[in-house]
């Protein structure tokens, strides 16, 4: 408050607020206009904390450019704006802080000069000056926080703008000359006092103590509350620099988000921890029916009448609080930093998050602008948190969040989403909207813009993704594709719109168009659907092992392929099919029950995709055609004709189309159905297989490159040999022994090889060629099918504890020493005890 002289007492009150871990000072946080320069930010910093060392004041004063022109391009050469980390927009900001700041003090330091000078007229119109300078230098900081925080893949200048944002609130608390003890209360603080992670319960007992404050001090300033010191009537008000607005604090929270910098989350969370205690702050301080109310603050600053937007009127203090109190934005950029770590806390963090908002959101959603209930935002970044689905927690929370946001979108209860949510911007504050962040976004202009949109197309096909990662699990293919009918049900709201709540009047004339047509109707959301999605889905039909799976996997192609007969807007957001569809829909009909049903649609699918599509069959789709032939004619002698019939087929459809000439994979199959077959020219059979496989033995360069050969063609011509070669033993042994020798020398003895091996000579011929143990890593090298690493043909067996070359990554061989050890010890404090009996008894 002003004293006899004109001079603001100032109280160091701040105890509950605190700079961001970063600013290591100890001492009184200074408000100068001075910018803190890196001397000053690394006393006292222990060894171990990361602390980024921001430019010093030299090195900010060269930046500042040329006032008059203040987005002018700089003169210097080129390597030395590099070297300053700032562009040139964020300099000429800085240098226009820099100026306020000397004209705010000046200001300042011309009334205070003046306060004993019995003149009113220069008093009030020195007063004005030093009020209109504060409103000017709240301008600075918040153009100065915005361009110096948008610096992408910049530490320092994140830094900047972290360290400008808490100077300007720290000038903004500095102007209370009350300190009362509720507002200090360290119950009542909403940080964890052993970190700096918001504490859920202190978090919501601070808003709901402020929004009482809110409703209770509806009915205005009551003059009849007496005490304290009472203000004259020709003082002049408090001055009192606006507070930052909530586009200062998105601004610097979403370049947290977009920062390679550690414990990001956690920053996010003090900031907000911050912001409260601001919020809570100016509340009590204004709260007319407080006990420590004095008379005097009916003519401060934040008492002015402030005319909203819809004709009604507020106190300025109020529109702090609101500016202050985090919004729905504020918690999605936190979740998303959070989101972004691969802290173990991270997915704990964004749970307790969800859960202070969801807090927020219920008891001050109609008094704070920006708050939803269930906001899209922050359940976009919330599932963009989940990482395993197989962790019940995460999966859970993952059908709930994505549950409540396509309910959120197509809910024509939400349909004033984007009017209603408030997204910052102060009264003192004339510019532009912030550009938006990735999650929303304008339609392209070939298609009518409706509405501001968000595109949520990320979470669906995360939540997808997530859902892939469980293939064969019971029942996610179902889930998968509800997710996918989610995606389209978003596509028709968006492309017919969400009609307001209630009865709908629409005309009788015909030529007439309805008073809401539908182009006039708001969007929320909007999705783009494309092949990947169907995709995914397909895939998990192919793995689900399930005869129905089969079929709606047909179903999913048929309606890709019907699509692509359709007109742009009758596809219903419906992509076109691509080659890995038609592959895992035939990979899928491996599943049915009925087998010639099943190869009849393979042929099916195959002939739809030359004629319905622009798509060429390649060598994949044959090669799912072959294998769902040999699981569907398993053991039959026709799956040996029916494979040779499609190799010959594309090594026909090659001529013309090279993409479907046979590789490598597609021979292995063929030599996989000839094993599978029971056909009765065993040595035709077994001539086929041979051939095969020297036609992929002539593409290997050497003895030991594996190449075109894989550790599958070896267990196949294995089990061709053995299957077909029944008259002559020793010549059916010596092929093996000879297969399994190769397989060895080129890394591909796997786990099926290995026990085909066995099964084919003696247990001592075994031994004597394999060994017992480990099984060397070049035999090994290049598997691609089941893994043995141990002679039993499993990851362990006997001689599993074998002393080898290398670091121990388990620590058994620590640990087989000290279970030694104990047992040393045991069985010599067991002598020991034995001996101390029989001296016992000899002594008695």
């Amino acid at each position: 408050m002003l004293t006899a002289n004109g001079m603001m007492h100032v109280k160091n009150h701040h105890m509950n607020w605190r700079p961001p871990f970063s600013w290591t000072v100890q001492k009184n946080i200074s408000t100068s206009t001075s910018l803190l320069n890196s001397n000053d930010l690394n006393n006292n910093v222990p060894e171990d904390e990361d602390v980024t060392i921001l430019p010093d004041k030299e090195g900010m004063l060269k930046m500042q450019g040329d006032l008059s022109i203040p987005f002018r391009r700089s003169e210097k050469a080129k390597s030395q704006v590099e070297s300053s980390g700032f562009d040139d927009r964020a300099q000429a900001k800085l240098a226009a802080l820099s100026k306020a700041k000397t004209e705010a003090e000046d200001a300042k330091a011309s009334f205070i000069s003046a306060a004993n000078v019995d003149d009113a007229d220069k008093t009030k119109e020195l007063h004005e000056k030093w009020n209109a300078s504060e409103k000017k230098l709240a301008l600075a900081y918040s153009q100065a926080i915005k361009y110096t925080s948008r610096i992408n893949k910049n530490g320092d200048a994140t830094k900047m703008a972290e360290l400008l944002l808490f100077e300007w609130m720290v000038r903004f608390l500095d102007s209370f000359d009350v300190s009362s003890p509720r507002w200090n209360d360290d119950k009542d603080s909403a940080a964890d006092p052993k970190s700096m992670y918001l504490n859920k319960k202190r978090m919501i007992r601070s808003i709901h103590k402020v929004v009482a404050k809110l409703d209770f001090s509806e009915s205005g300033p009551s003059m009849s509350i007496s005490g304290g010191e009472e203000r004259s009537s020709s003082s002049p008000p408090r001055i009192r620099v606006p507070p930052p607005s909530s586009k200062d604090y998105i601004n610097l929270l979403r370049a947290y988000s977009m920062s390679k910098a550690r414990r990001k989350g956690q920053q996010c969370e003090f900031l907000m921890r911050n912001m409260m205690q601001l919020a809570k702050r100016v509340t009590f301080y204004y709260d007319v029916h407080d006990e420590e109310w004095t008379t005097d603050r009916v003519c401060d600053v934040g008492m002015d009448s402030v005319l909203l937007g819809d004709g009604n009127e507020t106190k300025m203090w109020r529109l702090w609080v609101n500016e202050s109190i985090p919004n729905s934005k504020a918690f999605a950029l936190a979740i998303k930093c959070h989101a972004g770590t691969t802290h173990n806390d991270s997915f704990e963090r964004v749970i307790v998050l969800n859960h202070i908002h969801d807090t927020f959101s219920e008891c001050c959603q109609s008094q704070i602008p920006g708050l939803y209930k269930d906001d899209p935002y922050v359940l976009f970044h919330s599932i963009k948190a989940l990482k395993n689905l197989q962790k019940k927690e995460e999966w859970d929370k993952g059908h709930q969040w994505l549950r409540k946001l396509h309910s959120f979108v197509t809910s024509p209860e939400n349909v004033d989403y984007f009017n209603e949510r408030g997204d910052g911007g102060s009264q003192w504050q004339h510019e532009q909207p912030a550009e938006l962040d990735e999650t929303e976004t304008f339609l392209p202009e070939a298609q009518p813009v409706f509405s501001r949109t968000i595109d949520v197309t990320s979470p669906y096909i995360t939540f997808i993704r997530l859902l892939a990662q469980l293939r064969g699990k019971n029942g996610v293919a179902a889930d998968a594709l509800k997710v996918l009918n989610w995606m389209h049900h978003v596509k028709n709201v968006y492309v017919n719109g969400l009609a307001k709540p209630g009865p709908q009047i629409s005309s009788t004339d015909d030529n007439e168009e309805p008073e809401e047509s539908m182009a006039k109707r708001k969007r929320i959301a909007y999705v783009d659907i494309r092949s990947n999605a169907y995709n995914l889905v397909l895939g998990l039909h192919r793995d689900s092992k399930k005869a129905d799976d089969a079929s709606k996997a047909i179903e999913l192609l048929q309606r890709m392929v019907d699509a692509g007969n359709e007109t742009a807007e009758n596809k219903k957001g419906v992509p076109l099919p691509t080659e890995q569809s038609f592959e895992f829909t035939i990979l899928s009909l491996a599943n049915m029950t009925d087998g010639e049903n099943a190869l009849q649609e393979a042929e099916r699918l195959i002939q739809l995709m030359q004629d319905e599509t622009d798509l060429e069959p390649s060598a994949a789709i044959y090669n799912a055609h072959i294998t769902v032939c040999n699981k569907q004619l398993f053991g039959k002698a026709q799956l040996y004709d029916k494979a040779l019939s499609i190799l010959d087929e594309m090594r026909e459809r090659s001529k013309a189309n090279p993409g479907a000439s046979p590789n490598p994979a597609t021979l292995a199959l063929v030599m996989q159905a000839c094993s599978l077959s029971e056909h009765e020219d065993r040595e035709k059979v077994l001539a086929t297989a041979s051939t095969l496989f020297s036609q992929l033995e002539e593409r290997e360069s050497s003895e030991k490159s594996a190449v075109a050969l894989t550790d599958r063609a070896y267990f196949y011509m294995m089990k061709c040999v053995d299957a077909h070669t029944i008259d002559d033993l020793d010549a059916k042994k010596d092929s093996i022994e000879e297969l399994f020798s190769g397989a060895c020398q080129r890394g591909l003895c796997s786990a099926n090889i290995l026990a085909i091996f066995r099964d084919s000579v003696s247990e001592e011929e075994y031994r004597l060629t394999v060994g017992k143990g480990r099984l060397a890593d070049r035999w090994i090298a290049n598997i691609r099918g089941p893994r043995a690493l141990y002679t039993d043909g499993s990851s362990g067996g006997a001689g599993k504890h074998a002393r080898r070359k290398g670091k121990s990554t388990s620590n058994w061989a620590n640990k087989k020493r000290a279970k030694e050890a104990e047992r040393g010890t045991r069985r010599k404090d067991k002598k020991a005890k034995k001996f101390f009996k029989k001296t016992v008894k000899m002594t008695a």
